[in-house]
């Protein structure tokens, strides 16, 4: 089966902002209301400190867009990667949402790019009845040195919200997720902590790598 990363076509894609730093479009997603979203960002910091940033996960409500709270559950073994709890504030009178995923990370032994795949675990846990747990996401980042002090960070997602809220609204709403997350990544790396390199187990794999946003960095 096909992932939705590979279905993005960025022919039926649209431009939605565009800086001398960050480019996002949104995109129709076969069978689904809800649109996802294709961000690309030139990040003045090197590789190591964004991965570093996205593996502090206990930080991510200080950057993550309207992130509340986020913690690991599970550390797999080997590179088989991790499971986080992610909950996600709406806007009144919209229910929370509470978001699982495996996370589980690639790289690219010539090219040395980093691909984590986000997969959704909606029932790893029992529901908790105060918010609505989100029944589908698919997501990844790619992260790809192109100087010691420069990366691209490709950031793509899509959600189906679950619970009352209707299509138009969340649509609405697509764009602001990934504008605030790359600011604040953006600010965020450049934090002294983030300076170390964090030891990912990440498996070294090419094949496994899923690219498909050449498109969107030519446009």
């Amino acid at each position: 089966m096909s992932s939705l990363l590979e279905k993005i076509n960025s022919a039926t894609c649209a431009l939605r902002l565009k800086n001398d730093w960050l480019k996002i479009y949104t995109c129709p997603v076969p069978s689904s209301d809800f649109l996802s979203f294709v961000s690309i960002a030139t990040i003045d910091a090197p590789q190591s400190a964004v991965l570093n940033l996205l593996y502090d996960v206990e930080a991510a409500t200080e950057w993550v867009w309207k992130t509340r709270e986020m913690r690991v559950l599970k550390e797999l073994s080997e590179d088989e990667g991790r499971i986080v709890y992610q909950l996600v504030s709406a806007p009144w009178p919209v229910s929370d949402r509470e978001i699982i995923t495996r996370s589980q990370g690639y790289i690219d032994p010539e090219t040395n790019e980093i691909f984590i795949k986000l997969e959704c675990l909606a029932d790893y846990l029992p529901k908790n009845d105060r918010y609505v747990r989100v029944p589908q996401i698919e997501g990844a980042w790619n992260i790809l040195p192109l100087g010691e002090n420069q990366c691209r960070v490709i950031f793509r997602l899509h959600i189906e919200p679950g619970g009352e809220i209707p299509s138009w609204l969340a649509n609405i709403a697509v764009i602001d997720t990934p504008y605030h997350t790359m600011n604040n990544l953006r600010e965020m790396v450049k934090r002294e902590k983030y300076r170390i390199p964090v030891d990912a187990p990440f498996k070294k794999s090419s094949k496994d790598v899923i690219q498909n946003y050449e498109n969107f960095i030519a446009e």
